[in-house]
């Protein structure tokens, strides 16, 4: 035992001397680069223009500049090295690179095993590259056309969902590079920036990408995990807040030839906006926090913000319900401006309904040559389910309005027209019925204008009911991309992935409707009583 003991000093010394050198390498890697005089810099080599190789095989591209600066204010020299979406956060947890900027979207899952530096220096989204003259003004627009697609995208599904695209899935983007060219489809719905790099390429120059970009990504500046609150991420999120400040992305966005990002547009707005102090709204508080209003939504909690906001967060911390509805800006203004459109729907298509109903009522009572003609279709189109006579009308007779004369037509009026034919139809068969009970009890009874009140106060109840069911039915319209409740629910969904909250949101928000409507027939069959209408 005496004799090891010399050597056990060793090994402990020597570990010792170890963990003693990691914790200082974790500690101040800002120090380290300092040190080394060389910051190293993982970025992409095949993602033009953003990283890639030029004639003399460096590594260039807009991603290149922004570490190229990097390295200049930090006073050192750089080195870049070749990474891929597979291998670059690998690399940065094992130590072989400092900082990747290599297309990295910011996401919680990522935000788990690296720091992301805050905030974002760039984004990106779907949208869609087309041939030329494809005359594409709207999303809308390729509803119907077939869309290639590459596999595992991560915004395929939201997509085809929301716009109700006929998606073409290939394996690889050389495939789908090959039916877009052989006029396999109508569009690529891609990576915006990807759109990019391909217009970028001569022999895609004649094709354009005319869609606004949707579900918008943030890409982030990444670090080792251990590096989260280092002095290393403050310097690095002080750098690209003045990137944005200056406006010097913009500059080098434009130097390579991008499209302008609405992105950077955005965030060059908010972070050169003064407070009503004149100072700087984006400015460190005293925890050293950049304000909620110019952090990345996922790193916020109910701390952090005060209202609707710090409750919408509270509920999702503490009881797990991911309400986005009430702290994400964009989901809620997408909730009601549906909301705002079903009750559109709704009021359109119980007056629809009416009028219908008792147009169709009066003109068989009062044509009898028209009669049979008007039973006739109200029965065709109480028996024809709403659905498929929406589906006939957008799919085809609107496909060959558009076709052969040019002629388009709004969902929604489209939606409201086939759902009040089909109420109408039935609340006409229901006035004809209380009409002949009139006729029972009143020799020489007529319908006519004057007297309509008095039968549709026999029918009320029927009546109702057959408008109480217009109104839940009104969530067809989602079929043909109408942006209303159930659609924008739908939406939310698929980008958010809370489908338990938001179907008991719209279940709610239904039912409250439902009551609503049937608040106001009651209230109109009690003024009814009042005036004496029986």
């Amino acid at each position: 035992m005496m004799v090891n003991r010399p050597w056990l000093r060793m090994v402990c010394v020597g570990v010792l001397l170890a963990l003693a050198l990691g914790q200082e390498a974790l500690a101040s890697r800002l120090d380290l680069i300092q040190k080394r005089g060389t910051l190293i810099v993982g970025i992409k080599s095949d993602y033009p223009p953003f990283g890639m190789l030029n004639a003399e095989g460096q590594l260039v591209g807009f991603e290149a500049d922004l570490a190229a600066d990097l390295a200049r204010r930090l006073g050192v020299q750089l080195q870049l090295v070749a990474v891929t979406s597979t291998n670059r956060l690998q690399k940065l947890e094992e130590g072989s690179v400092d900082v990747v900027i290599a297309t990295l979207g910011d996401t919680p899952q990522r935000r788990q095993i690296a720091t992301l530096i805050e905030p974002s220096y760039y984004a990106s989204g779907a949208a869609i590259i087309a041939p030329p003259n494809a005359h594409l003004s709207n999303w809308s627009d390729l509803r119907g056309k077939k869309v290639c697609a590459t596999q595992g995208a991560y915004f395929n599904r939201a997509m085809t969902q929301r716009f109700l695209l006929d998606l073409q899935i290939f394996n690889g983007t050389r495939d789908t590079k090959l039916a877009l060219r052989d006029g396999r489809c109508a569009a690529w719905l891609y990576d915006d920036t990807g759109i990019v790099g391909l217009l970028s390429d001569p022999e895609w120059g004649s094709y354009e990408s005319p869609l606004p970009s949707m579900m918008v990504s943030p890409w982030a500046m990444a670090i080792a995990a251990q590096e989260r609150g280092s002095p290393l991420e403050r310097t690095l999120s002080d750098i690209v807040a003045d990137w944005h400040r200056s406006g010097w992305l913009m500059n080098v966005e434009k130097r390579w030839g991008i499209k302008p990002s609405q992105f950077l547009a955005d965030t060059h707005n908010l972070w050169t906006r003064t407070g009503s102090d004149g100072n700087p709204v984006c400015t460190r508080q005293a925890n050293g926090d950049w304000p909620a209003a110019c952090r990345n939504k996922l790193l916020l909690s109910s701390t952090d913000v005060t209202g609707l906001y710090h409750f919408g967060l509270l509920l999702k911390e503490r009881a797990g319900l991911d309400l986005t509805i009430l702290y994400d800006v964009y989901d809620r203004d997408l909730f009601l401006a549906g909301l705002w459109m079903t009750l559109q729907l709704m009021l359109g298509s119980i007056v629809g309904s009416l009028l219908v109903g008792c147009l169709g009522a009066l003109v068989a009572e009062g044509l009898p040559w028209l009669r049979g003609l008007v039973r006739l279709t109200s029965a065709l189109g109480r028996m024809t389910p709403p659905l498929l006579l929406i589906y006939l009308v957008f799919f085809g007779v609107g496909h060959i309005m558009v076709s052969h004369y040019g002629w388009t037509f709004d969902g929604a009026m489209i939606a409201v027209s086939c759902l009040s034919l089909y109420t109408g139809c039935a609340i006409v068969f229901t006035l004809l019925e209380a009409t002949a009970v009139l006729k029972h009890q009143e020799p020489g009874f007529t319908l006519s204008w004057r007297r309509l009140p008095r039968v549709l106060r026999l029918a009320y109840a029927a009546v109702v009911a057959s408008l109480i069911n217009v109104v839940k039915a009104t969530g067809m319209a989602s079929a043909i991309a109408v942006p209303e409740l159930i659609s924008a629910s739908t939406a939310i969904v698929a980008e958010q992935g809370n489908p338990a909250v938001m179907m008991n949101v719209l279940m709610l928000i239904y039912f409250l409707l439902v009551m609503l409507v049937m608040q106001i027939f009651n209230a109109i069959e009690r003024r009814m009583i009042r005036h004496g209408v029986r």
